[in-house]
């Protein structure tokens, strides 16, 4: 079956936290295929308070969320929607969830997690709410209690055109990230290996804020010759992102210590059909896995290889390629898992 012949007249309920604009753009792909969609932030807000005290405790912030769900539910005309789908769900409690799907009871309920579950300890409670339960982290879909079908993440459309502007590839490494965790050493580590192999690097490198700069300069010895010059502030736009991408021949993807899934940015160069370059070694156990095309990294003993970066890419399997896009990843996470 098409998925615009699936989704057609569909009418599907979305809440997503606003990171990078995935949820606008899952909820874009949907109304192209045909479907009828409305989309609410998963969280009350997205001030930095608001998201660290979901993430730390958020009954302190119970009355606010409360509120936010019950607004928009009292909203809702009763059983009008076909699906209703959480991504990276955190903020909602189990009892609002459950007045939702008193009040969709015809809907098939769906979650799908970009975070490990270790990283996000009110969703446990949960899942038992959901009819289809899908991660990105092979390490949560081998939890039998948890119930959840392994499903990596996406790459939007866009990507597929990067692919063929060849000509622009003018830098050697790019990255383009927030620096975390032990990031920046690795990146200056990382840096001087490619010039020693006379290869040049473009790094965004991105803080939240200044102040945040100046706190890990104080604690973090990595930083202590670190110049506030040397890093963004501003996030990148998707244009400005699109741009950069475009201009890198290799992509750097350093993931954070915790984390077992790949990360978006990974996914979205399997659509760019650029090289990569990760600590992930995870990455091996993938389909799309090639020598040629991802290179993986050792965080304790940090090697390249100059032929990584001059041996061309290799195309992979288009089954494979489609299985990555965001129509591919649709029709897994709204389909039953085997």
């Amino acid at each position: 079956m098409m998925l615009s012949d699936f989704f057609a007249h569909k009418r599907i309920l979305l809440f997503s936290p606003q990171f990078f604009g995935y949820g606008q753009e899952i909820a874009n792909k949907l109304r192209m295929l045909g479907a009828r969609v409305d989309y609410f932030d998963e969280r009350p807000g997205n001030d930095f308070m608001t998201k660290a005290v979901i993430r730390v405790n958020k009954s302190l912030m119970s009355k606010k969320i409360d509120n936010y769900y019950r607004r928009i539910i009292s909203k809702l005309d009763i059983d009008c929607y076909d699906y209703v789908l959480f991504l990276n769900a955190e903020a909602i409690s189990a009892k609002n969830l459950q007045i939702l799907r008193d009040n969709q009871t015809k809907a098939k309920f769906i979650i799908y997690m970009w975070d490990s579950l270790k990283n996000k300890k009110y969703t446990l409670d949960l899942l038992p709410y959901f009819d289809l339960k899908h991660t990105f982290d092979k390490e949560d879909s081998q939890i039998e209690e948890y119930e959840l079908h392994f499903r990596p993440l996406f790459f939007l459309d866009v990507y597929k055109d990067i692919g063929l502007t060849l000509e622009n590839d003018i830098v050697d490494l790019l990255f383009v990230g927030t620096v975390h965790s032990d990031r920046y050493s690795l990146l200056m580590t990382i840096k001087e290996k490619c010039h020693e192999l006379g290869k040049n690097v473009d790094y965004f490198m991105f803080f939240q804020s200044k102040k945040l700069f100046y706190l890990q300069k104080a604690l973090n010895k990595a930083f202590r010759t670190a110049k506030i010059s040397d890093f963004e502030f501003k996030s990148l736009t998707k244009d400005g992102l699109i741009q950069k991408i475009n201009r890198g021949k290799v992509i750097l993807d350093i993931q954070h210590t915790g984390q077992k899934g790949l990360t978006m940015r990974t996914i979205e160069m399997i659509g760019a059909k650029k090289k990569i370059i990760t600590t992930n070694k995870e990455i091996m156990e993938y389909d799309f896995y090639n020598p040629n095309n991802i290179f993986c990294l050792d965080r304790d003993n940090i090697e390249l290889k100059k032929s990584f970066f001059d041996n061309p890419y290799k195309e992979i399997d288009k089954a494979v390629y489609s299985k990555y896009s965001i129509g591919g990843w649709l029709q897994d996470v709204f389909s039953p898992s085997e």
